[in-house]
């Protein structure tokens, strides 16, 4: 059996559940291959038997990236599919989405992974609610996720269908209509616009690395930023001189509310054993997010 897995990952949470899946995986396939989503060769996906997509969760969906990924996709009909996803707080209508969006392709979805994993925005406390995760409980599901797959995909081969698995609808009932109101649209009119500091700024072309969609040249004249934009923010947590700049006080000021929500999301799915508390969510200092972390620990420095 020839699987790929192919893994869009920021902060290195995703690689690392892709990774353990994998290893899963080879204790049943005999080749297999893990690629970046930038790198994936799609006139090669048809020489596959099974093909894994995962992605980190934005705004209680995938990212824009991964849905344009797959409905710029071929036909693939029959083809077998699994997803796999990393997330703070809540999972949101991702799976559920990303399923769609295959089977639109008429690929056959055989079963999707979701994991909890450490998340930060820069208008939001850090450490936050999932910091320490993925534990070691979340790596050995990914890899018990990988061999259940595997064998799953043999079993389809063959016309067995009964372990596909759907992926089941969120508890929270807020979810659906906050994933449904940020689109694209949405959050280019709403989201607060990034500029860069060319005073600061020591062109270390940082920023348009971490870029997933080439949204930021700071060659050109001005400086391109945030044209087009996923809304990671990735690009303003990972500049070393705090050169991408905005006005985030109008998300800091949600955080309070948001975080409510999350906390009982997360403490409702501590009960049903889904999630260990790794850090004490009454610790969350709303005054010091992660942007005013990073331009003290700046100034520190100097």
């Amino acid at each position: 059996m020839k699987v790929l897995i192919i893994c869009f990952s920021q902060t290195g949470n995703t690689q690392k559940v892709a990774e353990h899946i994998q290893m899963g995986i080879n204790e049943i396939a005999d080749s297999y291959n893990l690629t970046s989503l930038d790198e994936v060769d799609i006139q090669s996906l048809d020489s596959y038997d099974l093909i894994g997509i995962g992605f980190p969760v934005f705004y209680y969906k995938e990212p824009f990236n991964i849905s344009d990924f797959i409905d710029n996709l071929p036909m693939m009909k029959g083809k077998q599919w699994f997803a796999f996803c990393s997330h703070g707080s809540v999972l949101g209508t991702t799976l559920i989405s990303v399923t769609e969006r295959l089977e639109k392709k008429e690929i056959v979805v055989i079963g999707s992974h979701h994991t909890y994993a450490d998340a930060s925005l820069p208008f939001y406390p850090y450490p936050t609610v999932t910091t320490g995760h993925p534990d070691e409980q979340d790596i050995q599901e990914a890899v018990e996720f990988g061999k259940s797959i595997a064998t799953c995909s043999l079993a389809v081969s063959k016309g067995n269908t009964d372990c596909i698995k759907k992926p089941t609808p969120v508890t929270e009932d807020w979810v659906p209509e906050q994933a449904a109101l940020l689109t694209r649209e949405f959050m280019d009119q709403a989201f607060p616009r990034l500029s860069i500091n060319m005073e600061t700024c020591t062109e270390c072309g940082e920023c348009e690395d971490a870029c997933p969609i080439g949204g930021i040249d700071i060659s050109s004249d001005p400086p391109r930023v945030q044209d087009p934009c996923i809304y990671c923010w990735n690009c303003a947590k990972i500049c070393p001189t705090c050169s991408i700049e905005t006005d985030w006080s109008g998300l800091v000021g949600i955080a309070p509310s948001q975080y409510q929500k999350y906390i009982e999301a997360l403490n409702a799915a501590e009960a049903r054993g889904e999630f260990r508390w790794r850090v004490d969510p009454e610790s969350m200092n709303y005054d010091d997010p992660l942007h005013k972390q990073r331009e003290r620990d700046l100034k520190d420095k100097k």
